[in-house]
């Protein structure tokens, strides 16, 4: 018998609506065929866990295990349909932290980072005409890389030649000194000019020995750059930062004529960050101005200290130097004598100032002028030798003056009976 229409329609409906598995499942109204023979139950296989590596930028990794369960068999219905078994439930998802893997080896730092400036008993020899000067006398000194540091001393006590050591300027006599990876001792002249125009920046006394009169303040930074060989842009963007870390953005077309004492030396201290060197020198900068202007500098040297990094030594002769540097070494007829640090204090702004001795690697020491000044006033003339005494669990040295013993009555006896045998 031919299909009816209606038969037909439903068929149709199925093939496009109906689910693939509900096709097979005959209408309401209709007679149920005979079910076909079940085929042999398939095999279970067994699905093993998936770990999936899932990164997550706020948290460390965690490894996700998906657990996914057995598919039950489909079982026959009473009618004899294929009855679809439920919906298999979501995998369940277990999370651990994920550990490093054992190759991955991490740097520990180092004990004792080494200092960026080194020097271990340098000597320094002028021989003007027939006659030597000994400026530096065996100078040991050890500064960190970004510290900042004051040396003070009176005239003629060796700091301008330090600094001029340091900054390419002079040659030591003996002695070593270590700058970064250069050894200022042992050093080509072609290598001296380098480090000269690359390692450090030299900031004068004198405001006039800083800056080209005929340049204006931002062709007065551009110099340097462009001798060393740095593109124009380059060199505009340096000198625009420099000039606005220094508060000097408004002053950029003016001359050296047109500044005040204290904005030539800031002007000054631009030019010497010009090609971006690690190490600051500055030679009495604020030897020509008043206090205002002085701290005014100070202050820009201790901001420039901290914004980019690099290292200052200041050599002055300015009595409040502690307030704003993080040591200040005294220097005193060629040697190290004492460093002094700024002490924190609640009762007021200023902070106590304590000072200790500087013992070197040999054991030598200077007592600061005032003990002995003192000490020869209570107690009168102390020079020659000293006897010294130590605790028993090591912790403290006493040193006391002392004279020469004298020979014994016995000894000078002998000593007198031999002579008249002699004679």
């Amino acid at each position: 018998m031919p299909e009816s229409p209606q038969q037909n329609v439903s068929e149709e409906y199925a093939r496009r609506f109906m689910p693939p598995e509900r096709r097979g499942q005959p209408a309401a109204d209709e007679p149920t065929p005979e079910p076909p023979p079940a085929p042999s139950a398939p095999e279970p296989v067994a699905v093993q866990p998936v770990a999936v590596q899932v990164e997550e930028p706020a948290a460390p990794p965690v490894v996700e295990t998906a657990t996914v369960p057995d598919t039950p068999e489909p079982a026959p219905s009473s009618n004899g349909a294929t009855e679809q078994p439920p919906a298999a439930p979501p995998p369940v998802v277990t999370r651990a932290p994920a550990t490093a893997p054992e190759s991955v080896l991490w740097n520990e730092p180092d004990d004792k980072i080494p200092p960026y400036v080194e020097a271990n008993d340098l000597f320094k020899i002028f021989k003007p005409a027939d006659l030597e000067v000994v400026a530096l006398r065996g100078v040991d000194l050890e500064i960190q890389a970004g510290e900042l540091v004051g040396i003070v001393g009176a005239s003629g006590s060796g700091k301008t030649t330090l600094l001029n050591i340091l900054a390419g300027l002079e040659r030591p006599s003996a002695g070593r000194i270590r700058v970064g990876e250069r050894d200022l001792l042992d050093i080509s002249d072609s290598e001296l000019v380098a480090y000269r125009r690359q390692d450090v920046g030299f900031v004068w006394q004198a405001t006039g020995r800083n800056l080209v009169p005929y340049l204006n303040v931002r062709d007065n930074i551009e110099l340097p750059q462009a001798i060393a060989g740095v593109g124009r842009r380059q060199r505009r963007e340096r000198a625009q930062e420099l000039l606005a870390a220094l508060q000097m953005s408004d002053k950029s077309a003016r001359y050296p004529s047109e500044l005040s004492g204290g904005e030539q030396q800031r002007v000054a201290i631009a030019v010497a960050l010009a090609n971006n060197p690690p190490l600051l020198l500055a030679d009495e900068p604020t030897g020509e101005l008043d206090t205002a202007m002085a701290e005014d500098v100070f202050r820009m040297l201790q901001r420039i200290n901290r914004q980019f990094g690099v290292t200052v030594i200041i050599v002055t002769h300015y009595a409040g130097i502690a307030r704003w540097v993080d040591r200040v070494v005294r220097i005193r007829d060629g040697r190290i004598g004492s460093e002094s640090y700024l002490r924190a204090s609640y009762q007021g702004e200023q902070g106590n100032e304590e000072e200790f001795l500087v013992v070197d690697r040999a054991g030598r020491l200077q007592l600061p002028r005032e003990y002995m000044d003192r000490f020869q006033h209570l107690n009168g003339a102390w020079e020659g030798l000293a006897s010294t005494g130590m605790t028993e669990d090591g912790g403290e040295v006493t040193l006391r003056p002392a004279s020469a013993p004298h020979r014994s009555r016995e000894r000078s006896a002998g000593l007198a009976q031999e002579s008249d045998n002699r004679g």
